[in-house]
Formats: structure tokens, sequence, C-alpha cells
């Protein structure tokens, strides 16, 4: 009986340790994946600044690539005033209370027609 549970207990810590490497190699795999990532974003701070390289030193692809990068640029402009002036001209619409109002209100003396 005391060899069963010695080997059952064996086998748990070999499948907690088992775990445990997986687990820790998913962490270091997480490490180097920032690692990489952080070298990315520090080194490409220039590279990524596509907007400043002069025309006339780019190849076709570049240019073309250039020419998206601008227009999607301005079709985010167009979306954002688009979107803005939406907003404002609702803020403009009435607000249904001149519905409610009478359309043949007496015209006072003095106003009007005469």
């Amino acid at each position: 009986m005391h060899a069963l549970i010695e080997a059952h207990r064996t086998v748990r810590i070999n499948k907690l340790i088992q775990l445990y490497n997986e687990v820790q190699s998913q962490i270091d795999a997480s490490h180097e994946t920032q690692k990489v990532l952080a070298q990315q974003i520090t080194s490409g701070t220039n590279s990524n600044r596509w907007w400043e390289t002069p025309l006339d030193q780019l190849n076709p692809r570049e240019l073309y690539e250039r020419y998206s990068h601008f227009s999607k640029l301005l079709d985010l402009f167009h979306f954002s005033r688009s979107k803005k002036i939406a907003i404002v001209s609702s803020m403009l619409a009435p607000t249904g209370l001149a519905k409610d109002a009478p359309t043949n209100f007496p015209l006072s003396q003095g106003h009007g027609r005469q």
C-alpha cells in the first residue's frame, strides 16, 4: 500500500514539474518577445516617420506606399470631419419644442403686417 501511494505521489510531482516547466517556457518566450518589441520600438522611432523622407529618394514601390499612407490619412481626416459636422448639426437641430407651438399666433400691433 505504501508503494502505491508513493508511486501516485511521484506521478503527481512529475506532472507538476512538467506544468511548471511549460509555464516557465511561456514566460521566458514572453520576455523575449517583450525585448524584441522594445528594440523595434526604440530603433523604429525614426523609421516609422515615413512622411519625412523626401519623395525624390523613394523608389516606385515606396512612392505607392507613401500615396497609400496619405490616402488613409486623408480618409481618416474626412471621416473625422464628417462625424464632427454630424454632431454639430444634431446639436443645432430643432429639439421638437417648435412642433408644439401654434403656427397661427396673432400678430401684435406694431409688429408684422400693417
